[in-house]
């Protein structure tokens, strides 16, 4: 007996033991894994740090720790040509040493130089193919060394780029950010290889290798094959005309190049026909696109929309060059949706076709289409099969190559009359102007997402970033009912004088644009007023969304005519949560999770079952425990500090669990005396 006693004991002070450490565990986990505003690895030079707390992003080739790049120099025969204010070898060599000298003592960087020992003889031409020297090895830029081996230069030979890329790779080896710049006037003379299939080849050996090009006084051919490489080494292709663009070329590309959105979402393809076209489920979805020139074609796809809900879908076109202007006018138009089961049940009011003009300064164009149910007759009937026809051009006529589409599908609950006549007695629709001070102090210096997947979690603050021609920042923040986000911005004169907008704005929780701002800077510096929405968010509304709402910043291209630099532009903004947490409303908020596997047949829906079950007394009583849906919005209405996360939440709740069990096993051994 005794023995039980002990166990008992021994058990529950364990399970004790246990619950305490975990109390202690949970908390310090939570802050771990509350997402934080990045800070920057790299200073901002005296040249560029405009705005007192702005910051650099660490870049591929010189930015982060473990980051380092190899520069390949031609000197093949070709550049004894004296067309260059002088022989391009001459005016290669001044611009590689004003990169020297820019570049931080941190920088990591490698030399390489073809066709400077063998000469270009047709009878040479094995020796020349092989004519690769590495001048410098990759390590912290020591210029004297670096000086005098691009000095030592004199161009005879041939151009073997392929081989002299996958030296530069082996010199680079398989960690950390890594980077190629090749500098040419012409064209590869040694293939086989062939220099495109070796760049494809290496990069797709790692993810963080990156092959960048320059056309150096090149024609038009080698402009076509250098575009090539960069291209499918998945790096950037700039020209240059004299020793100062080359020298602005490599500075831009040892610094970083443009940061593409990153999409996100479930991969899927439209179909051709309507009997092809596969269901898409709840969430989201991404594919490539070619948009058609001249006359559009159809594209299709489904959704099976449950009962008492409604559907929205959301049409997120990327299109993103490397900072200079395209010409196109991009045209996303969900053109139709059909119930193909049941033709009378349903509505479909109209679409919002949009137009995606080019420069991020525009931000992201969102097209729109909603199927509904229409009275209560509606709530149940079939609409488990909806044909989404969607139509993808360039209404110019032009070619603008590939772009990145997202398609988010949500279902909405349809609340009750009870739900609706409760929530009415909060609702607050009109907020006029703001007229709080934002005096935007003390910036915190982050890193902001390349586009919705990525957005950085923020609270109410001012902080300072960075952007370069063609880039996106983005940044979320929650927001309840009774609240709307407000925004205001603020940017020095142009750093670069090549690119002078900066546009900004709004999205709602289900990326509709609400707010676009441009600030032109080229002349001088550039403050917006506070922008926001002109009502509270509320329920049914305008903008019926609570949950996380988009702030962000895109910079317009390189006008023609411009030098492309990677110097950067700094701004500061600053964000303001503006109302209070109102009362009631529903739980629920679009969520961007990956919806599932396109299929063949409708995708069943998990939450449709409950849906029938939500009333006022169950709001009420989620009210009452402090339990939404959403617990980055609870948060929002507590004070605004973006809630702990599902996994410290978990361990919250085991904490609990083990507490209880503990106290139990207690009490069982104490009754057991």
């Amino acid at each position: 007996m005794s023995h039980v006693k002990w166990g008992s004991r021994s058990v529950a002070v364990c399970v004790l033991v246990v619950a305490c450490m975990l109390a202690w565990v949970a908390p310090a986990f939570a802050t771990e894994t509350t997402r934080r505003p990045a800070e920057s690895s790299i200073a901002v030079s005296t040249e560029t740090k405009t705005l007192s707390s702005s910051t650099t992003r660490a870049s591929a080739s010189a930015g982060s720790a473990d980051a380092k790049a190899v520069l390949i120099l031609d000197a093949s025969y070709s550049m004894v040509e004296e067309d260059a204010e002088g022989p391009r070898m001459d005016a290669a060599k001044k611009a590689t040493h004003e990169l020297v000298e820019f570049l931080p003592p941190t920088a990591k960087m490698g030399l390489i130089a073809y066709g400077a020992q063998e000469s270009n003889a047709p009878d040479n031409r094995e020796k020349g193919c092989k004519d690769i020297e590495r001048l410098v090895p990759i390590g912290k830029v020591d210029k004297q060394k670096f000086g005098a081996a691009i000095d030592g230069l004199t161009p005879k030979g041939y151009t073997p780029m392929g081989n002299a890329l996958r030296k530069a790779a082996e010199q680079l080896g398989s960690d950390g950010e890594r980077s190629i710049i090749l500098v040419s006037d012409g064209i590869d003379t040694c293939a086989p290889p062939e220099v495109c299939d070796v760049a494809k080849e290496l990069a797709g050996d790692g993810v963080d290798l990156a092959i960048h090009t320059v056309g150096f006084k090149a024609d038009e051919e080698a402009r076509a094959e250098l575009e090539c490489i960069a291209e499918a080494g998945g790096g950037q292709f700039l020209e240059a005309a004299d020793a100062s663009s080359l020298a602005q070329s490599l500075k831009f590309l040892s610094q970083r190049g443009v940061e593409k959105y990153q999409t996100g979402g479930t991969p899927f393809e439209f179909s051709d026909t309507p009997e092809g076209a596969k269901w898409l489920g709840e969430g989201q979805y991404q594919t490539t696109v070619t948009p058609d020139r001249g006359i559009a074609k159809d594209r299709y796809f489904r959704i099976s929309v449950p009962p008492r809900h409604h559907a929205r879908v959301v049409f997120s076109p990327v299109w993103q060059t490397e900072g200079t202007w395209e010409d196109g006018h991009l045209k996303i138009d969900p053109v139709e949706l059909t119930n193909e089961g049941d033709a009378e049940c349903g509505w479909f009011p109209v679409t919002h076709t949009a137009f995606v003009s080019a420069g991020p300064d525009y931000g992201i164009e969102s097209a729109t289409a909603s199927a509904e149910r229409n009275g209560e007759s509606d709530m149940e009937c079939d609409m488990s099969d909806i044909l989404v026809q969607t139509q993808i051009s360039d209404v110019e006529g032009n070619d603008t190559g590939d772009i990145g589409l997202e398609v988010s599908v949500f279902y909405e609950p349809i609340p009750g009359d009870e739900e609706k006549t409760e929530w009415s007695d909060g609702k607050t629709i009109k907020a006029g102007d703001y007229l709080g001070e934002m005096p935007m102090k003390n910036p915190e210096p982050i890193s902001g997402g390349t586009g919705f997947n990525d957005a950085v979690d923020i609270t109410e603050g001012t902080y300072s970033d960075n952007i370069i021609p063609g880039e996106f920042r983005f940044y979320k923040i929650p927001v309840a009912y009774g609240q709307r986000p407000v925004v205001k911005v603020k940017t020095p004169e142009s750093v670069a004088h090549n690119a002078d907008s900066l546009g900004f704005g709004i999205y709602d929780p289900m990326r509709n644009e609400l707010v676009r701002t441009p600030l032109n800077f080229f002349m001088g510096a550039a403050e917006s007023d506070a922008e926001t929405l002109s009502q509270y968010v509320w329920h049914d509304t305008s903008t019926p969304y609570q949950g996380e709402y988009y702030i962000w910043a895109g910079m317009g291209w390189v006008h023609e005519g411009y030098d492309i630099t990677g110097v950067e532009q700094p701004f500061e903004f600053e964000v303001v949560v503006d109302g209070e947490p109102g009362n009631g409303g529903p739980d629920w908020t679009p969520t961007h999770e990956d919806g599932p596997e396109p299929s063949d047949e409708p995708i069943a829906f998990n939450a449709a079952d409950k849906a029938a079950e939500t009333s006022a007394s169950q709001s009420s009583q989620d009210s009452q425990d402090g339990q939404g849906s959403d617990t980055e919005v609870n948060a929002a209405k507590d004070d605004q500090d973006g809630g702990f996360g599902l996994l410290p939440g978990l361990l919250g709740g085991l904490l609990v669990l083990l507490l209880v069990a503990g106290a139990v096993v207690f009490f069982l051994a104490r009754g057991r005396r």
